[in-house]
């Protein structure tokens, strides 16, 4: 169902909707609903099993228009099953009335290389899991996987003074792992892009710990 720009805040505050934004990446970084959660239809597995979202969730969705057909089906046939509407006009009609929009700032990891000797108060938050972050990540970094973000007690170490650079395996959850940051209101942070993968490449301008292994239980 199509819904005017009234419609769909009142869904939301009535509702209780989630704002899901199904748009592609670079879209939902150049601007976008404020709270909403970034979940294309190649990530909602990932949401779905963090407990981000559930099946019978409420939902308001805004989609880019070329692919609305898609997207829709893609919901429907995945037996959600409180899929409100979606947004007439899409993110251009909300932010051409003049409603309240977000952005997302992201940096190559050129950058962040470049700022690290320069501001004490930059934070990497590596998101990899667990297991791949104590083989390899960057010097003084904090360590809270992505499928630990539902935990209200994860964020904990997330100060607003701190300059937070997100790390993500390729960068491809970046924007996931962001919009759920947003929606907890924490804002001080930025993304790299192409995540780890991208650090790997200039490695040598970055100082790589390795956090030794675990002894044994048995």
């Amino acid at each position: 169902m199509s819904l005017s720009i009234e419609q769909f805040i009142q869904i939301i505050k009535e509702e209780s909707a989630l704002v899901i934004d199904t748009r592609p990446a670079l879209d939902w970084m150049d601007g976008h609903i404020p709270g909403s959660l970034h979940i294309t239809p190649s990530t909602v597995k990932f949401a779905v099993a963090m407990g981000l979202i559930h099946k019978d969730s409420a939902i308001a969705l805004v989609i880019d228009d070329q692919f609305k057909r898609e997207t829709l089906a893609y919901f429907k046939e995945a037996n959600f099953s409180k899929v409100l509407g979606f947004l007439q006009g899409g993110f251009d009609h909300w932010k051409e009335s003049g409603q309240k929009i977000d952005i997302l700032i992201e940096v190559e990891a050129d950058e962040l290389a470049m700022d690290i000797p320069y501001d004490e108060y930059l934070m990497p938050l590596d998101i990899r899991a667990e297991e791949v972050f104590d083989k390899g990540h960057i010097k003084n970094s904090v360590s809270i996987p992505l499928v630990e973000f539902m935990d209200p007690g994860s964020f904990s170490e997330l100060d607003e003074h701190f300059n937070i650079y997100i790390i993500s395996e390729d960068g491809l959850s970046n924007t996931l792992a962001a919009s759920i940051l947003k929606k907890e209101g924490i804002h001080n942070f930025r993304t790299v892009q192409g995540g780890w993968e991208s650090v790997l490449q200039i490695k040598e301008k970055f100082t790589i710990e390795v956090n030794k292994q675990k002894p044994s239980q048995d």
